[in-house]
């Protein structure tokens, strides 16, 4: 009996912090926003247990905060944290793709290839959630194929708070076929087995990325005196 009420536990705690996560990462939850746990565990139905434990996962993740009073809040953005985030990201990627080009197989530059194809494919349909999950997995089958754990695990560490700002690059109007192209360039370096440039062409894709980036939190702090005011508007 314990052990049934124990993995209904979990299963609240691991689905309100996928939930959180999600909405959160896509900004439907905002920066620097309250979090009302009363009204959160009855929009996602569960007790204030488990989903206190899913805020503490993500306040260590970095998308929560806690203020000193103790309440908590949707973690801000700044462009200082883009930088650091982007950068480390960029050195951790260049460890990463020499580590691939040592241990690749043929089977697994196909697969790679076949990857690009698709996005070159997919690319005029100007569909960004379907360009950035092809891209994703382009990057995540090279942190695979480098079978460096701990390279990996930092990055995947990293990943909440860069998908967080990369979505916010993404509602900017990017040139999706510029990164289509780039990450051909970074496959035909691997392919070659050219460390120098695979590295150079890796880190200055994210780079690229980290200007968006920078540029999309800039555009959503210049709009947010504009949304204050229409709230308070709206509480009168």
């Amino acid at each position: 009996m314990s052990k049934g009420v124990r993995t209904r536990r979990v299963s609240a705690k691991d689905i309100a912090y996928k939930q959180l996560r999600e909405k959160i990462i896509k900004c439907i939850l905002e920066p620097g926003q309250p979090i009302v746990e009363d009204e959160l565990a009855k929009e996602l139905e569960i007790s204030r247990t488990p989903l206190r434990e899913s805020l503490q996962r993500l306040e260590l993740e970095g998308l929560v905060s806690r203020s000193i009073n103790g309440r908590m809040n949707v973690a801000p953005i700044s462009i200082q944290e883009v930088k650091e985030i982007f950068i480390i990201r960029s050195n951790l990627e260049g460890i990463v793709i020499e580590d691939a080009i040592d241990n690749i197989t043929k089977k697994e530059i196909e697969h790679l290839t076949n990857l690009v194809k698709i996005l070159k494919l997919i690319v005029d349909l100007e569909d960004y959630e379907t360009i950035d999950n092809y891209g994703r997995q382009f990057h995540e089958y090279i942190y695979k194929v480098s079978r460096n754990k701990i390279a990996v695990k930092f990055l995947s560490e990293l990943n909440s708070l860069i998908n967080r700002y990369r979505r916010l690059a993404h509602k900017r109007i990017i040139d999706t076929k510029k990164s289509v192209d780039e990450h051909e360039i970074i496959l035909n370096y691997i392919i070659k087995k050219d460390k120098v440039n695979a590295v150079e062409e890796v880190k200055k894709h994210i780079l690229g990325s980290m200007n968006q980036a920078i540029k999309a939190v800039e555009n959503y702090k210049s709009s947010q005196p504009e949304q204050i005011i229409n709230a308070k508007q709206k509480l009168f």
